[in-house]
């Protein structure tokens, strides 16, 4: 895609990101507190072990593997959201719209955005692919459900949420061949996103 053509989809994702950000006063009354935004320089945790790979379903509604085939070796950036949620899952998906941008030549080959949904029964594919619109989330930019009886432990494997639940907002830049993950906690800023990644995959071809 050419600098002329991203340019508005640019302007887009910018103003999703500072709409989003009205809804900091609001979480902030219903306890939530807002952070700033944060550095991409999150320290690398190992992963224990491979990731766990359920039968998933995404946003237009086809049956994958989640490590094998959604992930697929790739270095994804991954947050989770409730399709419901008003407030701070808006900001972090307005910054994931924004670091979809900055990432565009690289996805989704190498690179990829994944949204796990944290209600099995409410994170419908329906309601993920219109969540999915509201961020004109690409080809690059997967949106899932995963069932019930796997949820738990893929967000505990990935250092996510409870499930359904309020949360704090967090993305997780996740590279299943080194086995490792850089957490950005808080609101991490596009620009953020998209560091953490370039970083996950430049740490790869140094030990290639």
């Amino acid at each position: 895609m050419s600098r002329v053509a991203r340019e508005p989809r640019r302007r887009q994702a910018l103003g999703l990101l500072l709409g989003a950000m009205a809804a900091w006063p609001a979480a902030a009354q219903d306890g939530q507190q807002p952070t700033a935004p944060v550095p991409a320089g999150a320290g690398v945790i190992r992963l224990r072990g491979p990731l766990p790979d359920p039968r998933v379903v995404d946003a237009a509604r086809r049956r994958r593997r989640l490590a094998s085939e959604v992930i697929g070796g790739r270095v994804v950036a991954v947050d989770f959201v409730l399709t419901g949620c008003a407030s701070l899952c808006g900001v972090v998906s307005a910054a994931m719209a924004g670091a979809q941008e900055l990432l565009a030549a690289r996805l989704p080959g190498e690179a990829g955005l994944l949204s796990i949904g944290l209600d099995p029964f409410g994170d419908t594919p329906e309601e993920l692919a219109a969540y999915g619109r509201r961020f004109n989330a690409g080809p690059g930019w997967a949106l899932v459900n995963v069932p019930v009886n796997a949820l738990d432990e893929v967000l505990r494997r990935l250092g996510g949420p409870a499930p359904g639940a309020d949360h704090a907002p967090m993305v997780v830049v996740l590279d299943p061949l080194r086995g490792e993950m850089r957490r950005l906690s808080g609101l991490p800023a596009p620009e953020a996103i998209a560091a953490a990644v370039n970083a996950a995959l430049d740490a790869r071809r140094a030990a290639a």
